[in-house]
């Protein structure tokens, strides 16, 4: 846990009020992987790529994408990495 203990208390609520779309979580120096939870393939997220087809204000908060593994049907969620209160935030 980060230096910050109010954290520990924070719903997925007060994150998303937080850091309400990538762009905010970027400046605030967040990363991210995405991982299916059918296969578990874990992958690194190019932000850049996300930014150039979304934009900055899209806010992956609640989204999903299907698997990148042939022959999975599962799908990928977002996970990322806050490095203020040094914790992981399933998005």
């Amino acid at each position: 846990m980060g230096g910050n203990p109010r954290y520990r208390l924070w719903t997925r609520d007060n994150w998303q009020g937080y850091c309400p779309t990538i762009g905010r979580m970027l400046d605030r120096g967040w990363s991210f992987t995405i991982t299916c939870g059918a296969c578990r393939l874990e992958m690194r997220v190019d932000t850049d790529k996300i930014i150039k087809a979304k934009g900055r204000d899209w806010s992956p908060w609640g989204k999903s994408a299907a698997c990148r593994r042939i022959g999975c049907l599962g799908r990928m969620r977002l996970r990322a990495y806050a490095p203020g209160p040094n914790e992981f935030i399933g998005i």
